[in-house]
């Protein structure tokens, strides 16, 4: 190989080995500085117990980290441009020994060569850089200690970070998934309170039960909040835990007008519902009349109403007072076995409905 030739792809591959130094440089600071702020946004969403509005601020926060590690440590430091003279002298900074010889050769044969300089002389400057350059294993030595520490910071960046995701708090894995998801922030989020009856409608004056089930996290402290002005406060209404695990529920009594409500858990929110009052009848009072079977000889009972309690074969009349007007009143028996219980209904367009049921 000609020696000026090969003086260029010495000059050529040492300034590759240079720019792949900052690269892998940059692709550190890139990786660790997103690492740090993907675990610390992780933090965060815990503390905001991963509320729709904290998961898109610490979405947003996290792109701008990376946009700006990406443009600081490898768009900036790759978009300079570096002369041959430049790759020389860093050379030669690197190695003391090759004492001036490659940025001589480099000067000397610039513009292909200057008249200042004897044709013999050049090649011997280009000759004696060349004799140097293989001493150095023809500049590939050059930054392999940077390059091997840089490596293994990148590795250790990994590890960092599969150790935090094996074995860390579960918050980590989930503010992860939020983070780096493509999903909406409701849906990103682990932790959320199924609420039932939801939207519905209510009949003026009456009560309404409200169930929450817990999704993701425990707590003992689950409440309603309700109001009924649009632009008033919320009430606070606690629900008691269920048999169910995670369960909870409580009554909201005597409905009057349209009501607002969500559940609240330590600091987790659903989504906000709407109870709408109406009109519809409901029972204003409920008469049960006991006929027991004739081989007991008991003679007929009244009590008010409530569960029915009575030995098989017992008739009970159930005498229910609507608070209005009703043409199909009906009895819908709550028992799992149909065939134990039987229910018969009388049409009535007056304002008493009585129903006979069989126990």
């Amino acid at each position: 190989m000609d020696p000026r030739t090969e003086l260029v792809d010495v000059i050529r591959r040492v300034r590759n080995r240079w720019r792949g130094r900052l690269a892998l440089r940059g692709a550190v600071v890139v990786a660790a500085g997103t690492v740090l702020a993907l675990l610390l946004s992780a933090s965060g969403l815990e503390s905001f117990r991963f509320s729709a509005p904290a998961i898109i601020t610490f979405r947003i926060v996290t792109v701008a980290v990376f946009v700006g590690l990406l443009f600081y440590g490898l768009v900036w430091p790759l978009r300079r441009r570096v002369t041959d003279a430049q790759v020389a002298m860093y050379l030669e900074e690197c190695d003391p020994t090759l004492e001036a010889a490659i940025i001589s050769a480099v000067e000397a044969t610039a513009g292909g060569g200057s008249a200042a300089h004897s044709p013999r002389l050049v090649e011997k400057l280009v000759e004696q850089a060349i004799e140097q350059c293989r001493t150095l294993d023809h500049g590939r030595a050059i930054e392999r200690t940077s390059v091997q520490r840089h490596a293994g910071a990148l590795a250790a960046v990994a590890a960092i970070l599969a150790l935090a995701l094996a074995f860390g708090p579960n918050y980590l894995r989930h503010g992860l998934s939020a983070l780096l998801t493509f999903q909406s922030a409701a849906a990103s989020s682990p932790y959320s309170i199924e609420v039932s009856p939801g939207n519905t409608k209510v009949p003026r004056g009456a009560d309404q039960t409200v169930k929450a089930k817990l999704v993701g996290f425990t707590s003992s402290d689950v409440s309603v909040m309700m109001r009924i002005a649009p632009n008033g406060s919320f009430d606070r209404v606690p629900l008691i835990a269920s048999a169910q695990p995670g369960a909870f529920e409580g009554m909201l009594f005597h409905l009057e007008k349209p009501t607002e409500y969500y559940v609240e858990s330590n600091g987790v929110r659903s989504g906000k519902f709407m109870l709408e009052v109406v009109d519809l009848p409901t029972v204003q009072q409920l008469d049960l009349e006991y006929r027991f079977p004739a081989y007991t000889g008991l003679a007929p009972r009244k009590a008010e109403g409530g569960d029915v309690a009575a030995i098989r074969g017992t008739d009970v009349a159930l005498h229910v007072v609507p608070t209005s007007t009703i043409s199909r009143p009906r009895c819908i028996s709550p028992s799992r076995d149909a065939t134990r219980r039987r229910a018969r209904s009388r049409s009535s367009s007056s304002r008493r409905a009585p129903t006979t049921t069989t126990a």
